[in-house]
């Protein structure tokens, strides 16, 4: 091979070739990625708003009113069944 292709290939190779791997690139993008993002950052100008601990208990007071209930008649319609259909069925 002659010494202007063997210069050629090696270039070639470099411009081409993969980049090294960094330890050090690889454990700051993981740190990085531990960062909140930009949007997900609190402002650091505003307050909290405060809680709504009224409308936070009417809306749970609702889910409960729902929730026990539909969970009794799913979980509870083959005793209820039984019961009112024991020895009535032919």
């Amino acid at each position: 091979m002659s010494p202007v292709i063997a210069r050629a290939a090696i270039r070639n190779a470099a411009a081409t070739g993969r980049r090294q791997f960094s330890v050090v690139r690889s454990l700051r993008s993981f740190a990085r990625s531990f960062e909140p993002h930009v949007f997900q950052r609190l402002p650091v100008a505003g307050d909290a708003q405060a809680p709504d601990y009224g409308r936070l208990i009417k809306r749970s007071g609702k889910t409960i009113a729902i929730y026990f209930p539909v969970a009794f008649t799913i979980l509870g319609w083959p005793m209820i069944a039984k019961k009112g259909l024991d020895g009535h069925v032919h």
